[in-house]
């Protein structure tokens, strides 16, 4: 998938971005992208909902940035999920922090609120986030909802355990009712604190409540990155299932191409990839699946997969000569009969542009391929009788079954010369003249060939 353009703006000035990578990390999706000068951003998503980017000057160690980088979910520029979070043409605005405590302020609880303080403290100092986060537990104890309350101290103590309030208040006798449910992590943290479920499901390697979790929430995007990263033959009818309910046609290739790259464990991906790949008729990216994995095709796949082969045009418009060699290679090993006589259509119409010793040169790649090899000696003959005169009908004879007309018509013109009673080079010339739409010279040699029979 074509990478696509990322607007930022700061006081009405508008910069494009490239974007490089995307982590995503526990309710945090966190995309990194550079200007054109190699500077760094990071742009910050709470589940979908922007929140503001930052430029650093340095990635404070252990923090959530850098954690969202190491243990999170790291995706690829060209990543179809990176694409679904972003808007095109849209600018991205810059938020000072405060001004992003009063958005998010307006949009999510006080829990959440504490949540994406924390996600910022590579770029913000730890007391500054300690503050907000203390002033909204202190709110819930004064409104006597001391759950609520806890809730927010747990963030606290993952965001600062060493902290001597922190310390103090975990082991209030009025937390220890709350501290058991955590401790143990009751399935009514599900409803009660989904926050911390999240990070210990993730933490413990518990993905299939973790997806249970994601689709109470609806976050479709979050499931199928998890499925991405853990992928197995179990998951992949609920991943297909998703990708698609939420992606195109070319976006579900990327995915399974990613997919069918990086792992080896779900057998079901390459098939699917091989129904694609034949629905669309991409014969090139068939081929080479088929040669990467050593796929084998039942008897309908065969069948099309033969239809499609016949339909290929190797013309430069429709397959650039660069990636013919890419093609060829791998279809050698599944169907040398059609490589060969593509192989032969290739040359062809290389020599209608470039000179026998360069495409010889261009070929080279296929010397390892023995049932190329036919093939290959007929061009390097044809080097080797370019200047012998007395081989001039073989020549031709070669020259012709590479359509290389008037090489052909003057080793035949040649041969007629020095043998005038041979009545084969005026058969040859008869025949090309035919062949090229030349009738007039067609008629004459072939009357020509004609009396020579009668003479001999």
């Amino acid at each position: 998938m074509n990478q696509q353009p990322l607007l930022i703006s700061n006081h009405n000035k508008t910069t494009e971005l490239h974007v490089e990578q995307m982590a995503i990390y526990l309710q945090s999706k966190i995309i990194e992208a550079t200007d054109d000068q190699h500077n760094i951003y990071y742009l910050f998503f709470y589940k979908e909902q922007f929140l503001t980017y930052v430029k650093p000057t340095k990635l404070k160690r252990r923090t959530h940035i850098e954690k969202a980088f190491t243990k999170g979910i790291v995706l690829p520029s060209t990543h179809p999920l990176i694409h679904s979070l972003l808007f095109q043409d849209h600018p991205y605005k810059k938020r000072t922090f405060n001004q992003l405590v009063k958005k998010v302020q307006s949009l999510y609880s006080p829990q959440e609120v504490a949540q994406i303080a924390t996600f910022f403290e590579s770029f913000i100092s730890k007391k500054t986030i300690f503050s907000l986060i203390q002033s909204i537990f202190y709110d819930y104890r004064r409104n006597g909802q001391m759950f609520s309350s806890y809730r927010i101290l747990r963030i606290l103590m993952d965001f600062a355990p060493n902290h001597s309030w922190v310390k103090g208040l975990s082991n209030d006798l009025n937390f220890i009712k709350y501290g058991k449910l955590y401790d143990r992590l009751s399935d009514e943290l599900m409803t009660k604190d989904p926050i911390y479920m999240e990070k210990a499901l993730y933490t413990d390697k518990s993905y299939n409540q973790l997806i249970q979790l994601l689709k109470n929430q609806s976050r479709w995007m979050d499931e199928i990155a998890l499925y991405i990263h853990h992928i197995s033959p179990e998951n992949y009818v609920s991943l297909k299932q998703l990708l698609n309910n939420h992606f195109t046609d070319k976006e579900i290739i990327d995915v399974l191409e990613h997919l069918s790259n990086n792992t080896s464990d779900v057998l079901e991906i390459n098939d699917d990839l091989l129904e694609i790949y034949l629905h669309h008729q991409n014969a090139e990216k068939m081929i080479n699946l088929l040669f990467t994995h050593k796929l084998n095709l039942n008897p309908k796949q065969t069948q099309e997969f033969e239809q499609l082969l016949e339909n290929v045009d190797l013309e430069p418009e429709q397959f650039p000569k660069e990636k013919v060699l890419s093609f060829l290679v791998p279809l050698f090993n599944i169907n040398p009969e059609k490589a060969a006589t593509l192989l032969h259509k290739f040359i062809v119409l290389q020599l209608k542009e470039y000179d026998i010793d360069s495409v010889v040169k261009r070929l080279i790649p296929l010397k390892i391929i023995m049932h190329a090899h036919p093939i290959l000696e007929k061009l390097q003959h044809i080097q080797k009788l370019a200047n012998d005169p007395d081989q001039q009908l073989l020549l031709g004879e070669l020259y012709y079954e590479f359509q290389q007309f008037d090489q052909a018509i003057d080793c035949f013109s040649w041969e007629m010369e020095l043998k005038s009673i041979d009545p084969k080079p005026v058969k040859w010339l008869s025949k090309i003249y035919n062949e090229i739409g030349m009738e007039q010279e067609h008629r004459a040699y072939r009357q020509l060939y004609i009396d020579m029979q009668k003479r001999a």
